[in-house]
């Protein structure tokens, strides 16, 4: 049980570098579509209700380029990029 959460958490840091290069992108191109929105609910279950939790899925466009707003605005004040960390 416990290796299901460690995998999980794994899985979801991967997930959240995925999130803020797909803010990175929504800046550049408004149509981006999210990458994490693809992957089936299946393939994923145990980091599904993670991704919904942190809005990272499950979201309208205009929340999305709200974020990708913020993000930018967080990196152009000197804000740091999000990098997984390593284990």
């Amino acid at each position: 049980m416990n290796n299901i959460k460690s995998n999980s958490l794994s899985d979801f840091n991967k997930c959240k570098k995925i999130w803020f290069l797909f803010l990175s992108e929504l800046n550049r191109d408004p149509n981006a579509i999210n990458p994490l929105e693809l992957i089936p609910e299946s393939f994923w279950p145990h980091v599904t209700d993670l991704l919904i939790e942190a809005k990272y899925i499950g979201q309208n466009r205009n929340f999305y380029l709200r974020e990708s707003d913020k993000y930018m605005d967080y990196l152009s004040k000197g804000g740091r990029p999000f990098k997984e960390e390593s284990n």
